[in-house]
């Protein structure tokens, strides 16, 4: 008998095995539960999970299952297995199949600058540039690519990580060599330029302008030509004043003339001026004064064709300067008189307070004691006001001199030719 009800029981669990239920409804379906909204696993992305509260640290179940407890864990894990590290951003690259951005991040995150402070977010923006640029290259758009690469370059160069935007600027230099993009190259070599300017390595600095003028002078980049010369002028100048003071003067002066014809490229007549200027006065301590005028007054041309007022007394100044050394004082004091002149409608006290002080000295060593101290007078009231106590101490001794200098002269007069007037003075300390 119990094997009868067996077989029945098997027989009518089998059509209801393969049967369509259709679905519940009303009190049915409040009884199982079947309004809830199902689960659906959300696209994961990271979120900052924030602290527990500090009165507890225990964790909080649901008293009935613990089933949304284990659900919260299983998403706080999702969390942190979809989160990009560079570790992850690797393989991704790797199974993407781009290989050559896979050493690239490689070398970034884990290689020759694996000490950098890269943040989440920037590995996303790093990986995703390479992977750009890679694809770009297998689709033979090399300018597009070049563009990609540079965009790294300049991503670590305002990051001040010039160790990896140089290995960057480099990948743009080979491509564009290779596929003569001519701009794009000129381009990348600035990048190396500033690079290593940055560095301090004035010397590589150097060798990548020039790298870069030569492919703009070739192919006749004139907008390239004038920006990377602006550069070059620069460093030209560092190593040129480097070379000075280390005592090397033919050195430095190959250098200021290289500086000059830079800034001639660079179509910059300031620039032009202050490199005549340094050439000028490496001709002047050399003593080689013929040479320092021809270049100090093309110094004096270029300021005023720029209306650079600082050029333009300075010049003068070291025109006056090199007509006194060479004894030619008519010269020297007409270069000062146009000195004290520009230096006073342009309000620039410095200067005029030196053009006062060289003509007040010059004209006291002439023997002309009451103009000299017309002028030294002056000079103490100028660097009075320009509030320098080692500057007015100065003055006020030079200005004492000069009086003392006239004083004594014209009581030498007086008694070379008036004697009736040196007893009136003797008597009532009348003014000579």
């Amino acid at each position: 008998m119990s094997g009868k009800n067996s077989a029945e029981a098997t027989r009518t669990l089998k059509p209801l095995l393969g049967r369509k239920f259709a679905p519940m409804t009303g009190a049915a379906m409040r009884r199982t539960g079947a309004l809830k909204t199902p689960y659906i696993e959300a696209e994961i992305t990271p979120v900052e999970i924030p602290p527990a509260s500090k009165s507890s640290n225990r964790v909080h179940t649901s008293s009935r299952s613990g089933v949304g407890s284990r659900k919260n864990i299983q998403r706080g894990e999702s969390l942190q297995i979809n989160k990009i590290t560079r570790d992850t951003a690797c393989k991704e690259i790797l199974e993407q199949g781009f290989p050559q951005s896979y050493i690239d991040l490689f070398y970034i995150t884990h290689g020759h600058f694996s000490e950098l402070e890269i943040k989440d977010s920037a590995i996303t923006f790093i990986k995703d540039k390479l992977v750009k640029a890679e694809k770009l290259s297998q689709e033979d758009d090399f300018s597009e690519s070049f563009k990609v690469y540079h965009d790294l370059g300049s991503f670590f160069d305002k990051m001040e990580k010039y160790d990896a935007a140089t290995y960057f600027y480099e990948r743009c230099a080979g491509i564009a060599g290779k596929k003569s993009l001519h701009i794009e190259e000129a381009t990348a070599y600035q990048g190396l330029g500033n690079c290593a300017y940055q560095t301090k390595n004035i010397s590589k600095a150097i060798e990548m302008f020039e790298k870069g003028v030569y492919i703009s002078e070739v192919h006749k980049l004139k907008h390239s030509l004038i920006t990377i010369s602006k550069s070059l002028t620069e460093v030209y100048r560092l190593e040129a004043d480097k070379l000075e003071e280390e005592g090397k003067v033919s050195e430095a002066l190959e250098h200021h003339m290289k500086c000059l014809e830079s800034s001639k490229m660079a179509e910059d007549a300031i620039s032009q001026g202050n490199s005549c200027y340094r050439v000028g006065m490496v001709h002047f301590k050399q003593e080689n004064f013929f040479k320092a005028l021809e270049y100090l007054q093309k110094y004096l041309e270029l300021s005023r064709s720029s209306d650079f007022i600082d050029g333009i007394t300075n010049a003068l100044g070291k025109l006056a300067a090199t007509y006194q050394a060479m004894g030619n004082m008519p010269q020297a004091i007409k270069h000062l008189e146009q000195l004290n002149h520009e230096a006073s409608e342009n309000n620039k006290h410095a200067a005029e307070a030196e053009a006062s002080l060289n003509l007040g000295l010059v004209y006291q060593k002439q023997g002309h004691f009451k103009k000299a101290v017309e002028f030294l007078e002056k000079h103490f009231n100028l660097v009075r006001k320009l509030q320098d106590r080692s500057l007015v101490d100065a003055a006020r001794v030079n200005l004492g001199v000069a009086q003392a200098n006239c004083s004594i002269n014209n009581f030498s007069n007086v008694l070379m030719s008036n004697l009736q007037s040196l007893i009136l003075w003797k008597n009532k300390r009348n003014k000579f």
